[in-house]
């Protein structure tokens, strides 16, 4: 028989049945589709991440006190003046000690949701290299004074002030006013994190108000792209002065993007596996609906078989059917991903990174898989004898 009379007879019966057909491919499609939206939104958001963090710069150094090991008689915390010997180490260009939390940022009856950048100076400009949309950075008199002033990310001004420059205006701050004197350019947002929801504060003016003595991290920028002789130094001094390096982490840029890059592919591989599992039981769905189809084309096939149709072109027939139905899931499958991810990364202001392999091999499985599940039952379906075939009602 002509592959393009296979073709046919393997296509009507699908169109015939086509609610069994639509079941028989929908877990092909969600699988695929599944596939397809993982691989690319872990991609896109592994790109977006590495992006962000070689935007920083290669000689960013962050120290940061570790909370889940408290100060004892071995361990204890920082202090104000041995952060600021750190911004000091050779090697060091600029730095600043930092304590930060979240807080609501309150005006005019309105509120803001930010993360609370209490610091010196350098670190807006030098250290974290936001620009000014409006007004001034924190200055040193600022610092000297305990002055009561904030510099507002843009997210942050624009919700408590909508589009006007708030420059002198007030805003409340854990319940203490604060003199508004600058408004930091917009970063944008990155993977649901607002980089602009933030609000930078004198960090002498901050401890007035909590008390707090303790410093939770330190930000630092090296003189060259090469940081570890700088991070050794930093090492020796935090081991003499907080009792091991239990008590800290030291996070350089290449660090942070080796660990997210690892984490990235940890679970690209993770949650591509389960979205793989949900195609493989698409195909067992796709197997039980081509068993049920044989035993209800017995007769058919008896009368197809007397009439000179040999079990090769019985075994292709099912056998196309099978791939027909595995193939549309994929193709359906492809373009749902597809849609999916461009969907998703928009709303996430993410680039979307499609590799143009990855809807081939999914199409290509899903077809292989219907191949395979489609064997047994269009082997079965040929060794039907036409006598025994014809006998059932």
């Amino acid at each position: 028989m002509r592959m393009d009379d296979l073709a046919r007879q393997a296509w009507r019966p699908l169109w015939t049945y086509k609610l069994r057909s639509g079941l028989s491919l929908l877990g092909i499609f969600i699988g695929v589709a599944a596939v397809i939206a993982l691989m690319t939104l872990m991609k896109s958001a592994s790109s977006g991440v590495s992006a962000r963090i070689e935007n920083l710069g290669s000689n960013l150094v962050v120290v940061t006190m570790n909370p889940l090991v408290s100060a004892t008689n071995s361990h204890r915390d920082l202090t104000l003046a041995e952060a600021n010997r750190l911004t000091t180490v050779k090697g060091v260009a600029v730095g600043a000690p930092v304590d930060y939390e979240t807080s609501a940022v309150t005006a005019r009856g309105k509120k803001a949701v930010a993360t609370i950048y209490a610091s010196t100076p350098p670190l807006t400009s030098s250290v974290l290299q936001y620009h000014l949309a409006y007004g001034r950075y924190l200055t040193r008199v600022d610092e000297a004074r305990h002055l009561d002033v904030a510099v507002l990310g843009a997210e942050t001004s624009r919700t408590l002030f909508g589009p006007v420059n708030p420059v002198g205006r007030t805003v409340m701050i854990d319940g203490e006013p604060d003199t508004v004197v600058g408004v930091l350019a917009a970063k944008g947002a990155f993977f649901d994190v607002n980089q602009d929801a933030v609000a930078m504060v004198p960090l002498t003016a901050f401890r007035d108000q909590h008390g707090s003595q303790a410093v939770d991290s330190v930000y630092l920028r090296t003189r060259s792209s090469s940081v570890t002789k700088v991070v050794n130094r930093l090492g020796r001094h935090l081991n003499h002065w907080v009792g091991g390096s239990a008590r800290y982490t030291i996070l350089t840029q290449s660090q942070i993007l080796n660990l997210t890059q690892e984490i990235s592919h940890l679970l690209t591989q993770v949650l591509v596996g389960v979205a793989a599992i949900s195609i493989v039981v698409g195909g067992i769905g796709m197997l039980n609906v081509l068993l049920i189809s044989v035993s209800e084309r017995v007769r058919e096939i008896g009368v197809r078989k007397s009439l000179g149709a040999r079990g090769m072109d019985i075994l292709l027939q099912f056998l196309l059917e099978a791939v027909l139905i595995s193939g549309t899931g994929g193709i359906l499958g492809v373009g749902a991903g597809v849609g999916i991810s461009w969907e998703i990364t928009r709303q996430l202001h993410l680039s979307m990174h499609l590799s143009p392999i990855v809807p081939l091999v999914a199409l290509a499985f899903s077809v292989g898989l219907g191949m395979l599940f489609g064997i047994y039952p269009a082997a079965r379906a040929a060794r039907l004898a036409p006598a025994v075939a014809l006998r059932c009602e």
